[in-house]
């Protein structure tokens, strides 16, 4: 009963924030013969359109959004009728309180977009722009979590009919639902099959959550994992880790959705941060890999190749009004500058798995002293000046078999010059 008051308490929030939220720009003057008004749908990501003339005549259809920021709400690209690779762009501007429209002129064969005359801007005399941006980012997290509570609500739904586990031996357990709770303290609540939960709940020491299919006793198949520290992942699994489609929300509100393979991205993915930066395309081990598209929080944006997370190659840069020009990002570039020529690039890294809590103690001593003797050895004559070194953290286990806390490798990597 517990559960199925919380689903309705979250649905209700849901559609009390979603509904009760109306934003527009009405009696638009475009011209002396024409007024529009523009009435935003937050949750479909569109903007509603009514044009009126002078002698009555009405028009509706509707523009889809491309971006919201805190104080304008963007159109993605629409055709125009002005002539062959012909476009535009308008915004709804909150402080102004008017709507403004760049045309561009897209050049034959290749994506850049050339502004094409002067912006115009029609005020409105009816406005309703009090939207909040990081509200609207809650209420799309919230549909997420809706998601999860009904994937859970189904999990423990199913587990109702089935029959009881007998007898204290969880090994010996076969189509029926039970509890059991490991030496290491990780509890087990679920369905069971040939002495092996199939399907179901395990809290971890630690107080973390994980609800979904199981395969030898670890997470497989679809599920949710819900960290100590409020973080989530819901999507699929395979022995034990985020293999397939998925979803992860950070506590800080950064949030991915797409492949996965071993605990990392991999493959096609969106990764969103509450600063409004977004990242749209391929990743390789963890890392922005490949082509991709990455909205900066200033509003501009870079469309191209990525090498190990970093920006690399031709591409396409597009600033905030939307106009865009060929560019060449070398974040990846060689050391052949006679300022950098006796610099060297090291990385050492940690074999063993540590606590988090160890890690964010100072642990790194001895990879520190690495560093200085692999420094050394680089440089010929052994002397050197450290530009930069810093502890990091390469991997992250944020479910370890043994349950009782997140563990990392860690390394030191930096920049040195020779002397």
């Amino acid at each position: 009963m517990r559960k199925i008051f919380i689903i309705f308490f979250f649905n209700f929030i849901f559609c009390n924030i979603s509904s009760a939220e109306s934003y527009y720009f009405k009696e638009c003057k475009l011209n002396e013969a024409l007024q529009a008004d523009y009435t935003i749908d937050i949750n479909k990501k569109v903007i509603n359109v009514v044009l009126k003339t002078s002698d009555g005549q009405i028009q509706e259809w509707i523009d889809e959004i491309q971006a919201i920021q805190q104080k304008k709400i963007i159109t993605k690209k629409i055709i125009s009728g002005a002539g062959e690779n012909r476009y535009f762009v308008y915004y709804l501007d909150k402080d102004s309180e008017s709507v403004i429209k760049q045309e561009y002129k897209k050049q034959s064969g290749i994506d850049l977009f050339i502004p094409d005359g002067p912006k115009k801007q029609s005020f409105c005399a009816n406005v309703k722009a009090d939207w909040d941006k990081n509200k609207i980012q809650d209420v799309e997290n919230s549909k997420e979590q809706e998601q999860i509570l009904k994937a859970q609500e189904k999990i423990l739904k199913k587990q109702k009919s089935i029959v009881r586990c007998k007898g204290n031996n969880h090994k010996e357990w076969t189509n029926c639902y039970g509890s059991y709770q490991t030496e290491t303290a990780l509890k087990y609540t679920g369905e069971f099959k040939n002495g092996k939960i199939l399907e179901g709940t395990a809290l971890y020491p630690g107080g973390s959550k994980y609800v979904g299919g199981f395969k030898d006793n670890k997470p497989h198949g679809q599920g949710t994992f819900v960290y100590s520290d409020g973080s989530q992942y819901f999507g699929e699994w395979s022995d034990g880790k985020n293999n397939g489609n998925g979803t992860k929300i950070w506590n800080d509100g950064k949030k991915y959705s797409g492949k996965f393979k071993d605990d990392k991205p991999h493959g096609q993915g969106t990764f969103t941060s509450p600063n409004g930066e977004k990242y749209v395309g391929e990743y390789k081990n963890g890392k922005r890999h490949g082509q991709g598209t990455l909205k900066y929080s200033d509003g501009t944006t870079y469309v191209g190749k990525f090498v190990a997370g970093l920006e690399h190659g031709d591409g396409t840069c597009i600033d905030q009004d939307g106009s865009s020009v060929a560019c060449t990002i070398l974040r990846m570039g060689k050391k052949d500058s006679s300022v950098e020529k006796n610099r060297r690039d090291i990385l050492i890294s940690g074999k063993k798995w540590i606590k988090l809590s160890k890690y964010k103690s100072g642990a790194g001593e001895k990879l520190k002293n690495d560093f200085n003797k692999k420094a050394s050895e680089l440089c010929s004559n052994g002397n050197f000046d450290t530009l930069e070194k810093k502890i990091v953290v390469l991997e992250m286990d944020e479910t370890p078999a043994f349950g009782i806390e997140t563990v990392v490798k860690i390394g030191v990597e930096g920049v040195v010059e020779c002397k």
